[in-house]
């Protein structure tokens, strides 16, 4: 099987050794967003590797993952978080649009309050018009606020939108949100809202973290047998994307995390090829290396 995992961590000098997990796991291809595990006090999606602007914008930096991808092209590809308020965004996001090995660009509306109130209002619509010029995915990390996304799927319906981490709230994200609202998003009852983006045929799910909020503790995660079958049922398996977020799950392995899906009984095999793998080829326009990969 093709396997393709929609999201992974992979730091400095982790090349080598994400590799030889993914030849032991049968993962054939992963998409890379760079974070070196560190945060900076200025703002929580200031990370490393980047840097501050003078205005205070953050700009990403993705070593790694470039020589990653110019390494191993078939194994490895990648996303890239940028700022909306970003002075050069233009620039930045058409540089990143040029790399034969970006897959798409990342944005996280919901760190704070006051950039919530931003998005609720319209004010990613620049830097989408950006993306949509260039062609590439948006991938937007909005836990529990997947509602203030709808305006902007009718408003760009050619553009492919990825909900990261299956849309459902994270705790104290972000801090200060009324205690009624952000228990409402931690809520299993919140996904009924997830599956309401269905009905716009521009966004896919990707389904990582999703055992936490249903409380399904550990492999093989059973509680979440239900949840996939409503998942698959609104937006179908081809709107579906498997990722680990590995690195960023304590507890829980690389291997717990695909094998959950890969050995889940209630699952067809057309099902599976498409969960863990065509999809993801399919929303980031990646295809498969003619290789024994893809033939398994």
């Amino acid at each position: 099987m093709d396997i393709v995992d929609a999201q992974v961590h992979v730091g400095r000098g982790k090349i080598a050794t994400t590799l030889a997990a993914m030849d032991a796991l049968g993962i054939q291809s992963v998409v890379i967003d760079e974070f070196w595990g560190s945060m900076h006090p200025s703002h929580p999606t200031h990370i490393d590797p980047g840097y501050q602007l003078e205005n205070g914008a953050w700009r990403a930096a993705w070593p790694t993952a470039e020589e990653a991808s110019l390494l191993h092209p078939e194994r490895f590809s990648y996303l890239v978080r940028v700022d909306r308020n970003d002075p050069q965004l233009e620039s930045v996001m058409r540089t990143v649009g040029s790399s034969p090995h970006a897959r798409a660009f990342r944005l996280q509306p919901v760190w704070t309050l006051d950039e919530v109130g931003v998005f609720a209002a319209g004010g990613y619509t620049p830097v989408l018009e950006i993306a949509r010029d260039i062609g590439l995915p948006v991938c937007f990390f909005i836990p529990g606020y997947v509602e203030l996304l709808r305006p902007y799927l009718a408003q760009f319906p050619g553009l492919q939108f990825v909900v990261d981490h299956g849309g459902m709230g994270f705790s104290n994200i972000p801090a200060g949100r009324p205690a009624a609202e952000a228990a409402a998003a931690n809520s299993p009852a919140y996904f009924d809202e997830v599956l309401r983006l269905a009905e716009f045929p521009n966004v896919a799910l990707k389904l990582s973290h999703i055992h936490h909020p249903f409380g399904a503790g550990n492999y093989p995660y059973e509680p979440l047998r239900p949840v996939l079958r409503r998942a698959i049922d609104a937006f179908g398996a081809n709107r579906l994307l498997w990722a680990s977020d590995n690195t960023v799950i304590p507890g829980h392995s690389w291997a717990d995390l695909l094998y959950y899906l890969r050995d889940d009984p209630e699952l067809s095999a057309e099902e599976k090829r498409w969960i863990l793998g065509a999809s993801a080829r399919s929303v980031f326009r990646w295809p498969a290396a003619p290789t024994e990969w893809a033939k398994g």
